[in-house]
């Protein structure tokens, strides 16, 4: 009735944030959500997410990131991207914010922790 944003709404748009390669080797295991301000459906909105917890080692002690195109991998100067069922850290950990795009203003802050799905566990 009165045009504000449904919760559900906000959560769909923090979603839409997440890298694909998050959705295909882990679920969701804890949402946190810091609503700042209402929007209204008219509103257009940036959903912008940052990985905070996202580090992982290889085997030979390589570091590797997830990051919003997938794994890259560190050894030495080269920088390539492995094997994805080499490189998923078992948790990530990811910041959200919804802003306004006109202005900036938020509207939401959230973090989003992940567990590695039972099929992807590494052995």
């Amino acid at each position: 009735m009165n045009q504000h944003v449904n919760d559900v709404k906000y959560v769909g748009w923090v979603m839409e944030s997440v890298p694909i390669a998050v959705f295909e080797n882990y679920e969701l295991s804890s949402m946190t959500l810091k609503y700042r301000r209402q929007c209204s459906q008219s509103d257009a909105l940036q959903s912008m997410c940052s990985p905070t917890s996202c580090t992982a080692k290889l085997e030979k002690e390589a570091e590797v990131e997830v990051n919003g195109a997938g794994c890259s991998y560190r050894a030495g100067s080269q920088t390539s991207i492995p094997d994805v069922a080499k490189c998923v850290p078992p948790h990530l950990q990811f910041t959200h914010l919804l802003r306004l795009q006109v202005d900036g203003a938020e509207i939401l802050q959230g973090k989003t922790q992940w567990r590695l799905k039972k099929s992807k566990h590494l052995h």
